[in-house]
C-alpha cells in the first residue's frame, strides 16, 4: 500500500489524525465520570455528543460529516445488536421477577460454595458457555443477569464477578471454532479454522493460567465480601424452574441459531413456565395504568433497563462512521507499514494497529474483516506463516475491547447489574473500575504483545507457499510484486 492509495472522503481542518480528538473529547469525559464514582451507561450520552459536536467543528464538509456520522448508525450490525440487546433486558427481567437467582443462590449455599470462589467460578463458566457457543456477546447476554445476582447475593466482590464474565466470555471468542472471530482470522489469513485454533492453544492457556491463579489469588488473600450475603431461610428454590430459559438459550446457541432467534423462543418459553407455574401473572408481563397513563411490566421494564448501553452505542457507531469514512483506518495502515522492516517488526506492527483500530471501534470482527488483508499482506512479505497472523489478529480483537470502559463488551453487563450494588460509588463500581479486574483479557493481550517482540511461537512459511500465496493475493501483479520485494 502507498500513500497514493489513501482517498479522502471526509477531511478535516489539520489532516488524518484530527479524527482521534473527538474519541479523546469522549475518552477524556468517559475518564473523568470514572474518577468521580460516575459512570453510568447514560452519563455517557453527553460525552459522546460532545466529542460528536467537536468532530462537526473540525470537519471541512459540515453535511459529509453528518452523511458519515448517520451511516455509521444505519448499519445492519447496530440493528441487529439493538434488537438482540432489547430482547436480552425482557430476559433478565423475567429471570429475576421469576426468582430464578434465589433458587441458583440457595442451591449454591446448599453445596456450601463460599463468596471467595464464586468469581472463579463465574470466570470458568462463562468459559465453557462461550467455547460452547462462540459468541462473547451471547455469552454476555446469557451469563451476566444469572451469574452476577448470584455471586453478588453469595457475598462476592462485584467487581471481581463483572470482570469474570466479561473475561470468560472473550475465551470462546478467540478460541471457538464457530466463533465469528475465529472464522474471519482463519479466511482473512488464507488458512483453515482448524489450523489457527491449534496454534492459538498456547496463548489460551498460559493466559488462562495466569487468570486461574489471580482469582485464586483473589480467593485466599484479598477476599472482599461487598455482597449482600443472605442466608438460606431468606430463599425459595421454586425459581430454579427457570432454568429453563438459559439452558434454551445456550442449547439453541451451539445449534448454531441466530442469537436473536434463540432469545425469542427462550422468553416465550420462559413465559409459558413461569405463568403454568404460578411463578408470575399476567398483569407482571404488562401493567397499564390508565389513571396514570402509564405502563410496566417485565416486556417494557426490561427495555427500558437496556435504553442506557443502547443510546450510547448509537451515537458511538455515529462517531465510528466518521472514522471510516475519512479514512483513518488506511491512513494508519500506510504509517504503520514504515516502521514494519523486519519480521519481528511486521509482528510488533500487526499487534499495535489492530490494538489500536479496536480500541477506536470497540467491533472485534468489523476490525478484523477491515485489517485482514492489510495484515496478509504485511505478514506475507516477512513470509510470517497464516495461522502464526490469524492469531495476531485475533487475540487482539478479542482482548482490549474487553476492559475499554466505552467498550459493549463492558457496558452490556453493567446494563444488566448496574443497579444492583449497593454503595456502588463507594467501591467505584462502574465501567471505568471494573478494568483492571478483567483479568484475562488482560493476560491474553500481554501474551501477545510479548510473543509478537520476542517471536515466541513465530512460523514461517516455505518458499514453495510463499509463491503459492503470492499468486492468490497479487494475481497478475505478482512479477511486479517480487520485483519490488527484491529492490
Amino acid at each position: 500500500m502507498s500513500e497514493k492509495t489513501v482517498s479522502k472522503n471526509l477531511e478535516f481542518y489539520g489532516g488524518t489524525p484530527v479524527l482521534l480528538v473527538p474519541f479523546s473529547v469522549m475518552f477524556i469525559g468517559i475518564l473523568w465520570l470514572g474518577l468521580n464514582g460516575t459512570a453510568l451507561p447514560e452519563a455517557f450520552w453527553p460525552m459522546v455528543l460532545l466529542g460528536l459536536f467537536v468532530g462537526l467543528l473540525l470537519a471541512k464538509n459540515k453535511k459529509d460529516f453528518v452523511d458519515a456520522l448517520i451511516q455509521g448508525i444505519s448499519s445492519n450490525m447496530l440493528a441487529i445488536m439493538l434488537l438482540a440487546w432489547f430482547l436480552a433486558g425482557v430476559m433478565a427481567k423475567l429471570l429475576s421477577t421469576t426468582g430464578l437467582i434465589e433458587g441458583l443462590v440457595w442451591g449454591f449455599l446448599g453445596l456450601g460454595v463460599t463468596a471467595a470462589w464464586f468469581p472463579l467460578i463465574t470466570f470458568l463458566a462463562s468459559a465453557l458457555m462461550s467455547v460452547s457457543t462462540g459468541t462473547a456477546v451471547g455469552t454476555l447476554i446469557g451469563a451476566s443477569p444469572i451469574l452476577f445476582p448470584v455471586g453478588y447475593s453469595l457475598g462476592a466482590d462485584p467487581l471481581l464477578l463483572v470482570g469474570a464474565i466479561i473475561g470468560g466470555s472473550f475465551v470462546g471468542d478467540n478460541l471457538a471454532p464457530i466463533s465469528d472471530t475465529t472464522i474471519v482470522s482463519a479466511y482473512s489469513q488464507g488458512t483453515k479454522v482448524d489450523r489457527v485454533v491449534k496454534t492459538r492453544i498456547k496463548y489460551v492457556v498460559v493466559a488462562g493460567i495466569f487468570t486461574v491463579a489471580l482469582y485464586i489469588g483473589f480467593a485466599l488473600f484479598f477476599n472482599r465480601g461487598l455482597g449482600i450475603a443472605n442466608t438460606p431461610e431468606d430463599l425459595k428454590a421454586a425459581g430454579l424452574l427457570m432454568l429453563v430459559v438459559p439452558v434454551l438459550l445456550m442449547y439453541m446457541m451451539i445449534k448454531g441459531q441466530h442469537l436473536v432467534t434463540a432469545l425469542l423462543y427462550s422468553i416465550f418459553a420462559g413465559l409459558v413456565v413461569a405463568l403454568l407455574a404460578g411463578l408470575i401473572r399476567l398483569s407482571d408481563i404488562l401493567l397499564v395504568n390508565k389513571e396514570q397513563f402509564s405502563a410496566s411490566g417485565i416486556v417494557i421494564d426490561g427495555i427500558n433497563g437496556m435504553l442506557g448501553v443502547a443510546v450510547f452505542t448509537v451515537f458511538l457507531m455515529g462517531m465510528i462512521g466518521t472514522l471510516q469514512k475519512g479514512d483513518f483506518i488506511e491512513w494508519l495502515m500506510v504509517k504503520s507499514e514504515k516502521f514494519a522492516t523486519t519480521p519481528r517488526r511486521a509482528e510488533i506492527t500487526i499487534v499495535f494497529t489492530s490494538l489500536v483500530v479496536n480500541a477506536l471501534t470497540t467491533a472485534g470482527t468489523p476490525s478484523m474483516v477491515m485489517l485482514g488483508p492489510f495484515v496478509r499482506r504485511l505478514g506475507h512479505k516477512f513470509k510470517i506463516s497464516p495461522e502464526r497472523r490469524g492469531n495476531l489478529l485475533d487475540a487482539c480483537s478479542t482482548t482490549i475491547i474487553g476492559f475499554l470502559p466505552y467498550s459493549v463488551a463492558v457496558l452490556i453487563p453493567f446494563a444488566f447489574v448496574g443497579g444492583m450494588v449497593e454503595n456502588a460509588a463507594g467501591i467505584n463500581f462502574s465501567p471505568v473500575g471494573v478494568v483492571p479486574y478483567v483479568f484475562y483479557c488482560w493476560a491474553l493481550m500481554l501474551v501477545i504483545i510479548y510473543a509478537a517482540f520476542t517471536g515466541w511461537g513465530s512460523d514461517t512459511i516455505t518458499d514453495e507457499q510463499y509463491f503459492r500465496e503470492s499468486e492468490e493475493i497479487y494475481g497478475n501483479n505478482l512479477k511486479e510484486e517480487i520485483a519490488v520485494s527484491n529492490e
